[in-house]
């Protein structure tokens, strides 16, 4: 049966070591972990999994594949330019990319992402997106968004 808290673990772990390695390191901000010091805070990551179908099943009438999608949002400062954004979000695509690069191992959590989305880049007082037209606009923060569907199956 699927393990949630160990997709999330593939998926959230290597993000996780990517911005902490950072210089300065980016504080990352994970579905159910309070964001107190985004006011305060001058860049940051926000990570958002949702589990989709979790029922599947494969030939064998077990159901051990889960599908989801991950939505990675990066904050800089608005009015700085899109270079530091650009590069934070890079790293986001860069992890995502390696987790589809590793290989399938005897027993664990084997996870594929699909194509990845974006990113969308904000505010765009324009309005093209639902980012740009909600109050994300009127925030201190220039915010990129790239997303990916996933299918993680459980080996045991």
């Amino acid at each position: 049966m699927i393990n949630y808290q160990a997709v999330r673990a593939v998926l959230e772990a290597p993000l996780l070591t990517a911005y902490n390695g950072l210089t300065p390191p980016v504080p990352v901000y994970f579905d159910n972990v309070m964001n107190d010091g985004s006011d305060s805070a001058k860049e940051f990551v926000d990570v958002n999994i949702q589990f989709g179908l979790t029922t599947e099943t494969a030939l064998t009438g077990n159901p051990d594949y889960v599908r989801g999608v991950i939505v990675i949002r990066t904050y800089t400062p608005k009015g700085k330019g899109p270079a530091r954004n650009q590069t934070l979000v890079n790293v986001a695509a860069t992890v995502l990319q390696d987790i589809n690069n590793q290989a399938k191992s005897a027993s664990g959590i084997y996870l594929r992402t699909g194509s990845i989305d974006g990113p969308a880049f904000s505010p765009d007082y324009g309005g093209t997106t639902p980012d740009q037209q909600s109050r994300r606009a009127f925030t201190p923060f220039f915010i990129s968004r790239i997303s990916a569907g996933f299918q993680a199956q459980v080996i045991s």
